[in-house]
């Protein structure tokens, strides 16, 4: 069986599909200034082997209330990766609190919604120490279900295009 121009077209259209998203997932469009500090932590965090995506990265959350949109700023210090996973940095100069506390946790899952990382580092720098907090979700979950809709939808565009001819 030979690949005909269409099918190099499909597969060509597949391959520029998945780019953009890559691109487009991990856009942050606005940011905010950022503090010498967070300057800082990122130098420690490059020297510990992270690569640094974003410095006062800001995403927009939707929520629709009664019909009525509105939007929330989520603000992150620095977003970084290492290897394929994705963190948000919030930098501290003093001891950035217990997990336990209200406000710590809300501002993790404010992070989880807006950013989708795998997990928060937190920061301190009077102590230059680093805190990783792992966020447990079901993501591969997610990109297996996305893969399979996309393989599927790739198979029927195919048999579709290839019974046209």
């Amino acid at each position: 069986m030979t690949l005909t121009a269409i099918d190099y077209i499909i597969i060509a259209s597949f391959a520029f599909l998945l780019l953009l998203y890559k691109v487009v997932r991990d856009w942050y469009g606005t940011r905010d200034v950022p503090r010498r500090i967070d300057e800082k932590a990122a130098e420690l965090l490059r020297e510990e082997g992270y690569r640094v995506l974003a410095r006062a990265a800001v995403k927009f959350i939707d929520f629709d209330i009664e019909g009525k949109v509105h939007r929330q700023k989520g603000k992150a210090d620095l977003v970084v990766r290492r290897g394929i996973k994705k963190y948000v940095v919030e930098v501290n100069a003093r001891d950035s609190g217990s997990v336990r506390n209200a406000d710590i946790r809300r501002r993790i899952l404010e992070y989880k919604i807006a950013f989708a990382p795998h997990g928060i580092i937190t920061v301190d720098m009077d102590r230059e120490r680093m805190r990783i907090i792992k966020i447990n979700s079901r993501r591969w979950l997610n990109t297996v279900l996305a893969l399979g809709a996309a393989a599927a939808l790739g198979a029927v565009i195919y048999l579709f295009v290839r019974y046209l001819r």
